[in-house]
């Protein structure tokens, strides 16, 4: 299988692998219908990869690292990922025994289903906390849910569209109900002040890299000095913002570069550099190859 011709995490991806495991068959709705590698699916995640859609991913054994957004998330049996649209995603480590099962949806699929929420409100809870260990009895309630899906997903009845929604619809409710009930102890509440900045940095970051990349800009919308600013994620991270923003830039291009065929004049554009040229050197000074070498690496 042509790894580079379907590197795109998309459900178009998806739809031209025809991975017996995965069932494509509703537009804009993909689901996992058992446990797979992740090498199966004809994504290198050596490279950075963008999302397009909604992702949930349920760890049903092994372990591993996965980045989302520049922040590093420790996997394990009965973690639960939730990947928002245009996250940037890299596997850095994974056991030989890592396990998945997925589900991959559109905003457009879920827009007839009724939320208790905004669903840009849902975006930005979600932004808070990615990733979820739960107990056994806790995952095993979400990979029933999964499994109905799936079950109905397989037979060829009227309604079996409407009858996926409900039971997503359901999915999405107990992810809601999980972020509601530690909501009120956890979910907002950081070790102390400067974690509670770095997160929201990174949040933040999420929404404006392709458009804002001065420390400036940041700081001000995290109503702080830029001094202040730049000293607290420092110490954090132990890089400086400017590094961390040039950082996700770098990770957007790279996926661009990789799982799109847009050209580097496109993918200039896409990411607001003023042209191709300044774009070119940019890039090179940051990752050491060209846009073109990087592609073709």
């Amino acid at each position: 299988m042509d790894r580079e011709q379907y590197s795109k995490i998309s459900i178009d991806h998806f739809a031209k692998q025809l991975h017996v495991d995965v069932l494509t068959e509703t537009e804009g709705f993909i689901i996992a219908r058992n446990s797979t590698k992740v090498e199966e699916h004809a994504i290198d995640f050596n490279h950075p990869h963008i999302v397009e859609g909604i992702a949930l991913v349920f760890c049903k054994k092994g372990s591993g690292k996965i980045r989302i957004n520049l922040i590093e998330y420790d996997v394990a049996e009965n973690t639960l990922l939730l990947i928002m649209p245009q996250s940037i995603v890299q596997i850095n480590e994974q056991s030989k025994n890592l396990r998945i099962e997925f589900l991959l949806f559109t905003f457009d699929f879920i827009s007839t289903i009724r939320l208790p929420m905004p669903v840009g409100h849902i975006v930005k809870i979600i932004q808070e906390k990615a990733c979820w260990q739960l107990a056994p009895s806790q995952f095993k309630e979400f990979l029933l849910v999964h499994e109905l899906i799936v079950n109905q997903y397989q037979k060829q009845v009227l309604y079996r569209e409407h009858i996926i929604r409900s039971f997503l619809s359901a999915l999405l409710y107990q992810i809601l109900q999980l972020y509601s009930s530690e909501n009120s102890n956890t979910v907002l509440e950081y070790k102390n002040r400067k974690e509670e900045i770095q997160m929201n940095f990174a949040r933040l970051l999420y929404e404006y890299y392709k458009t804002e990349r001065s420390v400036q800009f940041y700081a001000e919308k995290l109503h702080l000095t830029p001094k202040y600013f730049s000293k607290i994620i420092m110490e954090v991270n132990g890089k400086s913002a400017l590094e961390l923003i040039d950082e996700m830039v770098i990770m957007a291009a790279k996926a661009l570069l990789k799982s799109s065929n847009l050209t580097v004049s496109q993918i200039a554009d896409e990411l607001n550099f003023a042209n191709p040229s300044f774009f070119g050197t940019y890039f090179k000074k940051r990752a050491g190859f060209t846009p073109l070498q990087y592609r073709e690496h």
